[in-house]
């Protein structure tokens, strides 16, 4: 009797489990978009210990599409946040963007200034291509994220011109 109420209830558990494991946390539609996309708590991060990465803009200009998640995964590493084990169907990442003038984020332990803060989700549809990508301001709340990349300083560039004689021809 009581191995069939360990059993049932493991069952149970299972199910619960992979129930859960199978729900995506935005209201993702077929085609891959969604009206409302929910965003995890920002430094509940299961990767990165909590930090998060520094992207490149050469790497968010990658970013289109119908990439695929092997594609996504080459170009900023691995999701940051545990999004479940089966049907996946978005992504989430913490980025940060040096930006000077900004205070520390008094929420991030690393008590770093002049670091912009956001989330990034990528959202797939049910062939999981990538399909749509949503922005969400952590630090400072009213940020532009990704805010504008910096522009580049104009390379001077001197050099000496060696001045030889020129020779008459004759």
């Amino acid at each position: 009797m009581k191995t069939k109420q360990i059993i049932k209830a493991g069952l149970s558990l299972l199910a619960v489990s992979l129930l859960a494991a199978c729900a995506t946390k935005s209201d993702v539609k077929a085609d891959g978009t969604t009206e409302n996309p929910v965003f995890p708590k920002p430094y509940s991060l299961t990767f990165n210990k909590g930090r998060g990465t520094f992207p490149t803009f050469d790497e968010l200009e990658k970013m289109k599409p119908g990439l695929t998640k092997d594609d996504i995964y080459k170009i900023l590493g691995r999701p940051h946040y545990d999004e479940g084990m089966f049907r996946v169907r978005e992504w989430d990442y913490l980025f940060h963007f040096h930006t000077p003038g900004v205070g520390a984020d008094p929420e991030n332990t690393s008590g770093v200034e002049d670091v912009t803060t956001c989330q990034y989700k990528v959202i797939y549809d049910k062939n999981r291509y990538a399909r749509s990508f949503h922005w969400n301001p952590v630090f400072p709340k009213d940020a532009v994220c990704p805010p504008p990349a910096p522009k580049a300083e104009p390379e001077v560039i001197i050099r000496e011109v060696e001045k030889t004689p020129r020779r008459i021809r004759q």
